[in-house]
């Protein structure tokens, strides 16, 4: 997890313009975020910052990374966040294929109880009597069965 910490030790100093507020707001020293921002242009070999007494200002490496780290960095934050939110219980949109007296019958009935056991479940499920391409279409399970009956 270095190379994360030092890429957010990146980003915060990019965005403040200096490691001593990005340290603040990440509650570091400011020693330990210019440390680990050497260490990430060492690993990268290049130059982030042109680091002066008043300001850090991003190299034009230094802005080409940003730009591909910094939308990433929020990213796996929220989802870290989400997560921890959930208390560790299931989130997220769950997408689902059944058959339609299959669901009615037997998933239908269930679904209350489902929802209040994990209320950060978003079902989305598909009740049709046809085969669907799991990948293809994003669903994360199916549920089918049947016979496939002779020609004529």
């Amino acid at each position: 997890m270095e190379t994360f910490s030092s890429i957010e030790c990146f980003v915060r100093s990019a965005e403040v313009g200096s490691f001593a507020e990005a340290a603040r707001r990440l509650s570091l020293t400011p020693a330990a975020v210019g440390k680990s921002v050497a260490k990430l242009e060492a690993r990268l070999g290049v130059r982030l910052f042109q680091r002066s007494t008043r300001r850090l200002t991003l190299t034009e490496a230094g802005q080409l990374f940003l730009s591909e780290v910094s939308g990433s960095l929020h990213t796996i934050q929220n989802a870290v966040a989400n997560l921890a939110s959930a208390g560790g219980q299931p989130a997220g949109t769950l997408k689902v294929s059944m058959g339609t007296a299959f669901g009615r019958l037997y998933v239908l009935p269930l679904l209350g109880s489902f929802l209040r056991r994990y209320p950060a479940i978003n079902p989305d499920w598909h009740f049709d009597n046809r085969q669907v391409d799991l990948i293809g279409q994003g669903f994360d399970a199916a549920i089918g069965g049947g016979f496939e009956l002779p020609q004529g």
